[in-house]
């Protein structure tokens, strides 16, 4: 069940969801994704620390061009009778609507995408979450993940996926990234094999933004006749063995209907 499902409205959870990515996005092998701006629409599980209860199951980012916050913030209270309910320290929508950039997030975030309107931004650890680090998020359409190669890797270029409809359904595009082993003078070696891997990491996209530049690339015709091609010979592959155990079945049916046949005319004569 949907943690959007147990919370209050879940009418309009509904309609949130049918908007979702429901995958997450591509894994890509020595190499994680970020997200440096959450689309309206994005919802974050309140997960507690053990001995504690969460109030909402989970908080949305709502709003418009103009401004946006996040909704149903989360709470952790005791599960002791003993013990008050704990203090929130999520930021109010006022609060995020008035908060303004530091001198420190002016030197390392561009103008252009620093307190974006229309946008969340990451919100900070409340008191008693589980984990602040691995947060489960349920991205939205137009949602925008940044990739970055890991420690003693360097990209060659940047890439980014983006929660698309494609063919009806809402995907995540293809990123194009490739991770390069640093050598020992800071130079690449030539034995780096950048591969995607099959299964994303758990909490792979649980990592805290950082501001950084990156370019749409899709997948390219080539790829497409690579993978139309693998189909096909899978179906023929299918084809095939599917044929010959209808013809073994076959040639075990007959025999045994031989069979039968003179075992009857064997008991006659006897």
């Amino acid at each position: 069940l949907h943690p959007c499902l147990e919370a209050p409205g879940s009418l309009r959870c509904l309609f949130v969801l049918a908007e979702a990515c429901h995958d997450d996005p591509p894994s890509l092998r020595n190499a994680m994704f970020k997200v440096f701006r959450y689309e309206v629409g994005t919802m974050i599980n309140c997960d507690c620390k053990t001995g504690f209860r969460r109030v909402s199951a989970v908080m949305r980012c709502v709003g418009d061009s103009s401004h946006s916050a996040w909704e149903n913030r989360c709470f952790c209270n005791s599960t002791s009778p003993a013990k008050n309910p704990v203090k929130q320290v999520t930021p109010a929508p006022e609060e995020q609507r008035e908060k303004k950039p530091t001198d420190a997030q002016n030197q390392t975030q561009p103008p252009e995408e620093a307190d974006l309107p229309g946008h969340c931004e990451e919100p900070p650890p409340w008191e008693h979450e589980r984990e602040p680090l691995k947060r489960v998020y349920h991205f939205t359409l137009g949602q925008t993940v940044h990739y970055q190669c890991a420690q003693g890797f360097r990209a060659l270029q940047t890439a980014e996926s983006t929660c698309m409809m494609i063919n009806g359904e809402l995907r995540w595009t293809r990123p194009r990234l490739k991770c390069i082993r640093e050598g020992e003078h800071g130079q690449a070696s030539d034995d780096a094999e950048p591969q995607e891997s099959t299964e994303a990491p758990p909490g792979s996209g649980t990592f805290l933004p950082t501001r950084m530049a990156g370019t749409t690339d899709f997948q390219k015709p080539t790829d497409e006749i690579a993978t139309l091609d693998t189909f096909i010979f899978t179906t023929e592959y299918q084809i095939a063995v599917a044929g010959c155990t209808l013809l073994l079945a076959s040639i075990l049916l007959l025999s045994c209907l031989t069979w039968q046949r003179k075992w009857k005319k064997n008991r006659r004569t006897i």
